[in-house]
């Protein structure tokens, strides 16, 4: 859009000597480090400045703090933190305000600067929830809006501007309605014709890219998305599948975030990671994007082995496999006693019904075999491998001398075989959605700082029936409790779930030593933050955390505990409910 002030300034020269800018001899416009008018008491934060070779393209642009185009000084402009009106606006316009000594911010004259523009934008280099203007090609004239000003001679104020955004809502939300807003103060230099963010002090600029291992992904299997943030500050990555966050990670000491993601659909997914840094004073948030290709998912097979041998070395081995489904393109090869050498060396390529075979005339060597056949599809994103269960014999010398002759007697070697079943790990708990384990009403403090309330857990019952007699570990990760409502109150987090003071009560047949590990509840009890929990107390987080583990673990054993809750005193009043997922193994 254009500016409603209009000049005929035609060049940096010009510029200098006209409208609200004071000439200066070299060097950048003198002004006060801070502006006297701040801070200004109106203003909710501050702006980021992007700038793109191409507008379209989101990887073209940077965060900037300073420009030469006094005509178009960005093509994005973003606030520092998501809109706190309630409601908050979905739409963002940038306007410039002319700052004059002695006289209140909400009273500089201000010029629009661009149109409205609904953000999040899916094709901006940001698309967090922070407010963004869009600014067309003929938005942010600011060399237009100096022109119709009078300059301004006072300290701090001779060639200083401020560069505003609010936002709006069709609810009537936003910041306009508040007369409050996002700005920053910039200082231009006439002879140069350039800009230059003066105040808040400028944001080192961040950079995110993202990238998946496997890619391309497969529909139903787990590929691990990292996003990495240069220079490496502390922060937290939203990912984003188009403009749905599929989840959060915090980043390391290294820059790095990573999260586990398992896609649902073939195709091309538009994938981004959004960058917020914890100290939004000194850093800029970023975004990096990422187009993965995601497959259908592959066609399960199997593998079949029938080798023919008389069990004498050096006599002919027939190996015959048949892959299913016959039309499952690829090869076998047949392996033996775990060699990574195949007993062919050429694949063979399966007939129409799915059979391959290879034979072997001079037999295999005298000793113990032990053979599978294995399927390598021609590809993995249409067929699955497969592996033939191995089969097993003995192969004998073959007799010389007097054993080979008529009448003598010889040995032989009959095999066997037997399968001790591989057994199960039951875990079971008394405490179902019909039947939960209620603690009643939780009870406030002496020093009125908190809730709290405890209960025997008991009844958790692990029967093992595992061949080898194998260890077990138990684990536990608990849910947030909810009342259902949407107030911060209506949450408890879960690091307030403790258990602590797990004993062992041995049943039929467990003669396994049990070491427990206490989690006890948060105290103080963790609140919310922004609507969510953060932290690993208790039994909360993100990973599950140890309960009991035993050294042998065959027969039943039954693990009784005490479970605390606490709760900080802003929680509301009502009835909370959540669950605790068990985990042995």
């Amino acid at each position: 859009m254009k500016l409603n002030i209009r000049s005929a300034v035609a060049s940096a020269a010009v510029l200098a000597i006209t409208g609200g800018l004071i000439a200066t001899s070299a060097g950048m416009a003198s002004a006060a480090t801070t502006p006297p008018w701040e801070p200004d008491p109106n203003a909710v934060g501050s702006l980021i400045f992007w700038s793109c070779t191409n507008p379209s393209v989101a990887s073209t642009c940077s965060v900037v703090t300073g420009g030469n185009n006094l005509n178009h000084i960005a093509d994005y402009v973003e606030g520092s933190i998501p809109d706190p009106s309630t409601p908050p606006g979905n739409k963002a316009t940038l306007e410039f305000a002319a700052p004059v000594p002695n006289t209140p911010t909400g009273l500089f004259g201000v010029s629009g600067a661009s149109g409205s523009t609904t953000f999040p934008n899916a094709n901006a280099p940001y698309t967090g929830p922070n407010p963004l203007a869009t600014l067309g090609a003929t938005d942010g004239e600011l060399e237009s809006f100096i022109t119709g000003v009078p300059p301004q001679t006072a300290a701090g104020f001779a060639n200083v501007f401020q560069v505003r955004l609010v936002t709006t809502s069709a609810a009537g939300g936003g910041t306009n309605p508040s007369a409050t807003y996002y700005e920053s103060d910039i200082v231009v230099d006439p002879t140069a014709g350039t800009w230059q963010v003066e105040f808040p002090a400028a944001v080192t600029a961040t950079s995110t890219s993202l990238s998946a291992n496997p890619s391309p992904a497969t529909v139903g299997q787990a590929t691990t998305l990292t996003a990495s943030e240069s220079p490496a500050t502390a922060g937290s990555v939203a990912f984003m599948n188009g403009t749905t966050t599929i989840g959060t990670a915090s980043v390391n000491g290294s820059g790095v975030a990573t999260m586990s993601y398992t896609p649902t659909a073939a195709g091309t997914q538009s994938l981004s990671a959004v960058f917020t840094p914890t100290d939004t004073a000194d850093f800029s948030g970023s975004t990096g994007n990422l187009s993965l290709t995601v497959n259908p998912a592959a066609t399960p097979t199997t593998t079949s082995l029938t080798v023919t041998q008389d069990g004498t070395a050096g006599d002919d081995v027939s190996l015959s496999s048949t892959v299913t489904p016959a039309a499952a393109a690829g090869t076998v090869s047949w392996f033996d006693n775990g060699s990574a050498t195949p007993l062919n060396s050429t694949p063979v390529t399966p007939n129409a019904s799915g059979v391959a075979t290879f034979d072997i005339p001079a037999g295999v060597a005298a000793g113990s075999h032990s053979i599978v056949a294995k399927f390598s599809p021609t590809s993995v994103t249409q067929f699955e491998a497969s592996q033939s269960a191995p089969q097993s014999f003995i192969q004998q010398p073959k007799q010389v001398g007097a054993c080979a002759q008529a009448g003598s007697q010889c040995t032989a070697t009959a095999n066997i075989e037997a399968t001790v079943p591989t057994g199960t790990l039951v875990l079971t708990t008394p405490y179902t959605p019909s039947n939960p384990l209620n603690l009643g009403n939780l009870a406030l403090n002496t020093g009125l700082t908190q809730y709290s309330a405890t209960a025997p857990f008991n009844g958790i019952s692990i029967v093992d029936t595992r061949s080898g007699d194998l260890p077990w570990t138990l684990t536990a990760l608990a849910s947030n409790l909810s009342d259902g409502g949407t107030h911060a109150g209506s949450l408890i987090c879960s690091q307030n779930v403790g258990l602590t003071a797990v004993t062992s009560t041995p049943g039929s047949g467990f003669a396994g030593t049990v070491t427990s590990t206490n989690n006890p509840a948060a105290t103080p009890a963790v609140a919310p933050s922004g609507g969510a929990c953060s932290g690993t107390q208790g039994l909360g987080g993100t990973s599950p955390h140890t309960v009991a583990a035993a050294s042998a673990g065959l027969g039943t054993d039954v693990l009784n505990g005490t479970l605390t809750l606490t709760a900080p005193t802003s929680t509301e009043p009502g009835l909370f409910t959540g669950t605790i997922t068990f985990t042995v193994g």
